[in-house]
């Protein structure tokens, strides 16, 4: 059952599940990534990465109470796990084949099977 949402919480709802698509695609090109230890572009487009997580944590304010969603653990170990990138000495394609990219398609999937009822018309 979908709860009648103005227009502005749809709007919302759909940033959100932009922010998600374009998180995934930029994941799945560090995972790409022969040299993503070495490599500049993937510190940049990791930096990215982090300012669409505190953008989507930002929102969750927001975004919990529309949702009804009990616990943000799975998003908690997402930041987690991806705080492990700033360690010295952390191989970074096993950090994201291993535990980001896996943690956030399980956080991806539960949100878009949220919200695409909401933005799906």
């Amino acid at each position: 059952m979908v709860a009648n949402l103005d227009v502005q919480q749809v709007e919302f709802l759909q940033k959100y599940h932009e922010l998600l698509e374009g998180m995934s695609e930029a994941l799945e090109h560090l995972d790409k990534m022969t040299d993503v230890n070495e490599s500049d572009i993937a510190e940049t487009l990791f930096a990215d990465l982090v300012k669409g997580m505190q953008q989507l944590h930002a929102s969750h304010d927001q975004l919990v109470p529309l949702l009804n969603i009990e616990t943000l653990n799975q998003f908690d170990y997402l930041v987690q796990s991806m705080s492990k990138w700033f360690e010295n000495d952390v191989d970074k394609a096993t950090l994201l084949s291993d535990e980001v990219i896996p943690a956030f398609l399980e956080w991806k999937k539960v949100m878009d099977h949220r919200i695409e009822p909401f933005i799906s018309h």
